[in-house]
């Protein structure tokens, strides 16, 4: 694969991936498994509106998972479905990261909560996936843009005890003769 274009900034340098969109068949592309949005029927159809108003302006983001020779989307899930199912493409341009599972996880919070956009219940899943995948809730909170208090809070949803393992408690009291 080719080098990923640059641009430096203020704070670094920032790969451009959107600058090498490349176009796979239909087949070759999954959603994922923990994607916490849900969108309306009606926002779909404005979506596949816009889609055959404006052309397709943003790619579908995906790491290629070289063990079941797919493209597994990380954003735009929902474009990845209007070309799909709506407009029975064969093919989908896509961008390709080549990130971890946890990385990925995090990249699709951060692309959802950026627009605003996540369901409580499925954070607290993937926030449980994260756990699993070995994060701390540091990075955990880091990645996802969430205090740790937003993380607490989301592992408390998901019922799981083994979730606060390593976590230091104060003692609230001490038992003492008299």
């Amino acid at each position: 694969m080719n080098a990923v274009p640059t641009i430096k900034t203020k704070k670094g340098i920032i790969k451009l991936p959107c600058m090498m969109p490349v176009l796979v068949p239909m087949e070759k592309v999954m959603a994922n498994n923990y994607n916490p949005n849900h969108v309306s029927e009606n926002n779909m159809l404005l979506l596949l509106q816009s889609i055959i108003d404006n052309g397709f302006c943003f790619p579908v983001v995906t790491i290629y998972d070289s063990e079941i020779d797919r493209y597994v989307v990380i954003d735009g899930f929902h474009r990845y479905l209007i070309f799909k199912d709506y407009l029975e493409a064969d093919c989908i341009p896509v961008v390709i990261l080549e990130h971890t599972l946890a990385e990925r996880m995090a990249a699709t919070v951060q692309f959802n909560r950026a627009r605003g956009v996540h369901q409580t219940d499925l954070m607290g899943d993937l926030v449980q996936a994260l756990v699993q995948q070995g994060l701390t809730d540091d990075e955990i909170a880091q990645h996802l843009g969430m205090s740790m208090e937003e993380v607490y809070r989301l592992k408390q949803i998901t019922g799981i005890a083994a979730l606060f393992t390593n976590q230091l408690y104060s003692k609230s009291w001490e038992m003492r003769e008299e």
